[in-house]
């Protein structure tokens, strides 16, 4: 979908029309949610044969789960009879029941019965779950609603050497431990402020300036597709930051790998999930829904494997700095030239633009010094 309300200059900040206008909302969730690589949670939530979780992907209910073959499949959640809602919470299940009228299919959607019906009543063929793409890479998985989206090599390949030399497939995931808030801004205040260190000295001066300073803050490679970054940790040698559009950032430093995640919920509301994965091996036992201090637990209780500190709870301060941009989104400005420290912003604006106005983005670029 291709607009004038939608149009931008990936060099400049962008437009507080962004993250406000319902039209620009609309293309995205054409343009991006629906039609691109959503994250939706990590291996081990769905790691067993008839393991089930539903997800959200742009607008669309779509059920995760583990088939009984071992493979991992994406179906529509809403029964192909009346469209009611068929799983709402993880669950372990052989079949999908509907809890309305209960059709039930198997895991791979097909239709298997239809109570109170004659054998030509229903065109079971006919009724089957829409599947759609899911792919893992390195134990996080993605889903998307189009059937032609490139796969996740391809997409990832510029930040696969980076991530495969951080040991990743050697760290644990650890869903139980996946938690999500509810931020009063657009999903791309948020995520963009994920993925750029330019703002640490300011908003985190007390938190995560004193470990990563600003000023050691490095671009190394990306382009719209996937970019990766890094920095030095006091102490600590450098952490690794990669940024996965539209809605995956994640951070390797000193054995762990944080992540957050963004999906939208309208354009001035998003939902923010953060989670992790360790060098400990250790069960994850009850879950924990706790609200504080969530990187201070994982590290108490993976902490011996897994850092050599204690990484500070800074997700308040981003929240504060992304719903106080929402709030001054109500007004309009000529956006500014972004510094070179914010050349993964420019990589996202690319990504927009590529999705939203189908202009091709720039090839990868690397940093001659890394």
């Amino acid at each position: 979908m291709t607009t004038s309300a939608v149009t931008f200059d990936p060099r400049h900040a962008l437009p507080n029309a962004f993250y406000r206008d319902p039209v620009v909302h609309a293309a995205e969730m054409d343009g991006i949610w629906h039609t691109d690589w959503v994250f939706v949670t990590t291996e081990d939530a769905v790691a067993a044969p008839g393991d089930q979780l539903p997800v959200i992907v742009g607008d669309q209910p779509v059920l995760l789960l583990r088939s009984q073959e071992g493979e991992l499949r994406a179906l529509s959640n809403l029964c192909a009879h009346r469209g009611t809602l068929l799983v709402e919470r993880p669950a372990k299940a052989k079949r999908i029941q509907c809890p309305y009228h209960a059709w039930t299919y198997n895991d791979s959607g097909r239709l298997l019965a239809v109570p109170f019906t004659s054998k030509d009543d229903v065109d079971k063929a006919a009724h089957c779950l829409p599947e759609y793409r899911v792919e893992s890479w390195h134990g996080l998985v993605f889903v998307s609603l189009d059937p032609e989206v490139e796969p996740l090599a391809e997409r990832f390949a510029a930040v696969e050497p980076h991530v495969a030399g951080r040991g990743i497939d050697e760290l644990h995931h650890y869903s139980d431990y996946q938690e999500t808030q509810q931020w009063d801004c657009n999903w791309k205040l948020a995520i963009v402020n994920a993925m750029e260190s330019y703002h640490l000295f300011q908003v985190h001066p007390k938190t995560l300036e004193p470990h990563t300073p600003t000023r050691d803050a490095y671009y190394i490679t990306g382009s719209a597709r996937a970019t990766a970054t890094g920095g030095r940790v006091e102490g600590a040698g450098d952490y690794l930051l990669i940024s996965l559009p539209p809605s995956f950032v994640g951070v390797f430093s000193a054995g762990g790998f944080y992540w957050q995640a963004v999906h939208p919920i309208s354009a001035h509301r998003c939902a923010v999930r953060t989670g992790g994965a360790f060098a400990s091996s250790g069960g994850t036992g009850s879950r924990n829904t706790g609200s504080r201090g969530r990187f201070s637990r994982w590290l108490a209780r993976f902490g011996s494997g897994a850092a050599g500190y204690s990484l500070p709870d800074f997700l308040p301060e981003d929240k504060a700095i992304c719903e106080r941009g929402q709030r001054g989104a109500s007004g309009d400005f000529s956006p500014g030239r972004l510094v070179p420290a914010e050349r993964v912003v420019a990589d996202f604006g690319h990504y927009l633009n590529w999705r939203l106005n189908n202009i091709e983005p720039p090839g990868v670029h690397t940093e001659a010094n890394q």
